[in-house]
């Protein structure tokens, strides 16, 4: 019994598990980004921004 229901498929498509790593990386090029803005108008902080 247990075997042929894990054999029924839930869902039409794959699912996967989710990741933290999208969410790194898109907060990682917001820094990059932002900090680069602050940089190149002299901001204070834009360097260690820009290098976080």
């Amino acid at each position: 019994m247990k075997l042929k229901a894990k054999m029924i498929q839930r869902h039409p498509f794959h699912l996967v598990d989710p990741s933290p790593w999208p969410l790194v990386a898109a907060l990682g090029g917001l820094s990059l980004t932002f900090g680069g803005v602050l940089f190149m108008h002299n901001y204070e902080g834009g360097g260690e921004l820009l290098c976080l």
